[in-house]
């Protein structure tokens, strides 16, 4: 089939929703589709299309794939800017929106070059701007989106009031756009698939806009065959691995917390993959409760350094209070780490049970003695480690990118042949 992707974020290079575009991209060209991809920028520096540009004169564009760069007009570039501005974050949509705008114009002219049989659009995942390929009169797929649930009111409090500001603007946004008309209740309507992330996500789309909806997180897993269950030995600590942007949505000190308050018989090591700009806070507060050497802060590194920090722990801590689903949540059960991280957002999705432990996000003191169960559970529990890790392998094998696009290909025939 002739496939049109709108993947705003679309590299070969990058994690998160560059990488989701990339992988379904290439993925479904190598199942024979032909494949057309809109991607662009609104940062000036333009790193999605440096990406490509570098992939292409090295490697060359994968077969079957065509990936088209659409320039942002000086408008949306203009707003882009305004919206890194103290209190004005919300500009970011205005200005993904017009250049939704210069991509549907795009795709016009060249469906009246080579009609497309389905169009798709995959990233932003977000519910508030489903794009509009939906106006090009083919059948349009919607998704994985995400983003319906709300920051629990009762975390709120714990972020600085940047932070307050910012989760009481979007819970109140997040309320009003669900309920009220918009182009993403229309699209919603006209899309003959949509696929959600969480369960909050599912509500909203069957409950909120009376249209059927489908679980499935974005993001997948590069299953290693290399993998090794791993083991603890009674005179060993135990290696806890966080890696993120130490920023306030990621809820390092949580972890810092419950770390503080261990009974002296657990012994464990905190190694912190990261920087941002609540590093030095985080760092000052490992100090203040007695942390010292029981946590090791390696700053940003390199990705292959990080994987490579990562394989010579026990465990992944996710504290993150907002996110999609993140890439090193699937990265950590491709490598057999079991992970504790709260039971929400796509990581909720994809930890289950017999590959990790999930804590209740209700409230930081909540949060705190969760992680602190757990970490005592891994490090006291006879067998309980080991029987996450072999659960985490075989977790990531069923969320695999083979599988993932496998299901989006079949998805694209069955709307294709149903069509009248």
């Amino acid at each position: 089939m002739h496939i049109l992707l709108s993947c705003y974020y679309f590299s070969p290079y990058r994690g998160g929703e560059a990488a989701v575009g990339w992988k379904y991209a290439t993925g479904l060209a190598k199942l024979g589709h032909q494949v057309t991809v809109l991607y662009g920028d609104l940062a000036g520096s333009m790193p999605m299309k440096s990406d490509v540009e570098r992939y292409t004169r090295e490697s060359g564009m994968p077969e079957n794939l065509t990936a088209i760069h659409v320039e942002p007009t000086l408008l949306a570039r203009f707003i882009h800017q305004q919206h890194a501005k103290l209190g004005l974050f919300f500009l970011y949509y205005p200005a993904y929106r017009l250049w939704q705008k210069s991509a549907l114009q795009t795709a016009k002219t060249l469906h009246d070059a080579n009609p497309f049989d389905l169009s798709h659009h995959l990233t932003i995942i977000g519910f508030r701007e489903p794009g509009y390929l939906w106006q090009l009169g083919i059948p349009f797929v919607w998704g994985p989106i995400n983003g319906a649930a709300l920051m629990p009111w009762g975390f709120i409090p714990s972020f600085g009031w940047r932070g307050r500001y910012q989760h009481v603007i979007r819970n109140l946004m997040n309320w009003l756009q669900m309920r009220l008309p918009s182009r993403s209740r229309h699209a919603a309507a006209i899309a003959k698939k949509i696929w959600v992330v969480t369960e909050e996500d599912q509500h909203m789309v069957e409950n909120i806009w009376g249209e059927c909806a489908e679980p499935m997180i974005e993001t997948g897993a590069e299953a290693s065959p290399d993998a090794n269950i791993r083991k603890i030995m009674p005179d060993q600590p135990l290696v806890l691995t966080w890696c993120g942007i130490i920023e306030a949505r990621k809820s390092l000190p949580l972890v810092l917390e419950a770390l503080g308050g261990l009974p002296a018989d657990v012994d464990c090591l905190l190694e912190v993959i990261g920087d941002g700009p609540e590093r030095k806070a985080c760092e000052a507060l490992a100090e203040s409760i007695g942390l010292g050497p029981r946590v090791r802060w390696h700053g940003k590194v390199p990705h292959a350094e990080a994987q490579q920090i990562m394989s010579s722990g026990h465990v992944l801590v996710h504290s993150s209070v907002k996110e999609g689903t993140p890439h090193v949540v699937l990265e950590a059960l491709a490598c057999a780490m079991p992970v504790i991280c709260h039971d929400s957002c796509g990581m909720g999705v994809a930890v289950n049970d017999s590959c990790g432990i999930k804590i209740p996000m209700k409230t930081p003191a909540v949060s705190v003695r969760g992680f602190r169960e757990a970490i005592s559970a891994l490090r006291q529990t006879p067998g309980l480690l080991e029987s996450l890790s072999a659960g985490a392998i075989e977790r990531a094998k069923e969320l695999s990118w083979e599988n993932k696009v496998r299901v989006v290909s079949d998805t694209y025939h069955q709307i294709i042949n149903l069509r009248p």
